[in-house]
């Protein structure tokens, strides 16, 4: 599991009405034996900067604004992977809500620009001689009904051995 919480960043609607979201991830693996740990948060801040519209998209294996996590397990074990696509969360002190279409891509090693497209409901792969492999989070995210104010949701990424 892959958990957002939303407090302030600064961007301005359509409208020229200030609201703030920002994104930050930590991982809980539930059962088995592969440990899923978060390197670094989405960075919807940065991406934001460079981006005038209300859509913000983070290109999972270009964009350094991208979040990293690591899955760490036995060496050269055949994996299954699956997340939910889309994802709607809702401001926690009222009206107010962001969109999230997530883009996932993974590699066997710290290398984001080799990382490639997780495009399928499912998918098998395999953990490097190591025991690891990488997933880099990007997507679009909707920013146009966000009101300043904390947003919680929840990123979810299964991995389970074959």
């Amino acid at each position: 599991m892959f958990l957002f919480y939303l407090p302030p960043i600064t961007g301005q609607n359509q409208n020229g009405n200030e609201r703030s979201v920002n994104i930050s991830a930590s991982a809980t693996v539930i059962g088995g034996d592969i440990e899923l740990k978060t390197i670094s948060d989405m960075g919807i801040i940065d991406a934001q900067r460079l981006q005038q519209e209300n859509i913000v998209y983070i290109n999972p294996v270009f964009d350094p604004e991208a979040g990293i996590m690591r899955a760490r397990g036995a060496p050269g074990a055949l994996i299954r992977v699956s997340y939910l696509e889309e994802m709607e969360v809702t401001r926690r002190e009222g009206p107010g809500k962001l969109f999230f279409v997530y883009e996932v891509s993974g590699y066997a090693g710290d290398n984001q620009r080799e990382s490639e497209l997780l495009d399928q409901i499912e998918r098998e792969l395999r953990l490097n001689d190591e025991g690891e492999f990488f997933f880099f989070i990007g997507g679009r995210v909707d920013l146009t009904e966000a009101l300043p104010g904390n947003y919680d949701g929840e990123f979810t990424i299964e991995i389970e051995y074959i």
